[in-house]
């Protein structure tokens, strides 16, 4: 089985949450209710390098980005959207 492997920099508190990007393109959007994330395979590799950067061990709780329309990856169409890490969120809701 082929293996799919990405890094990113280690979380630094002087920098923050830091992904570097290959230049691809997602589009975010509410369609009805849901969210819906499509991206071609560059830019669905540099959300997932964004979320690699907030599961970081050392990023702190609370740690967040914001991706605008027209900010890589996010396509001019793009709802913004804002990814952060929840030390607190519940796995299982009650």
């Amino acid at each position: 089985m082929n293996q799919l492997s990405l890094s990113v920099p280690a979380y630094r508190r002087e920098v923050g949450v830091v992904a570097p990007v290959e230049g691809g393109t997602v589009l975010v959007r509410v369609v009805d209710g849901a969210v819906e994330l499509s991206g071609d395979p560059a830019g669905l590799r540099d959300l997932a390098r964004w979320c690699l950067s907030l599961s970081d061990s050392s990023a702190p709780d609370g740690s967040h980005i914001h991706l605008d329309p027209g900010t890589v990856p996010l396509s001019l169409q793009s709802t913004p959207l804002t990814i952060a890490r929840d030390d607190g969120i519940d796995a299982i809701p009650d």
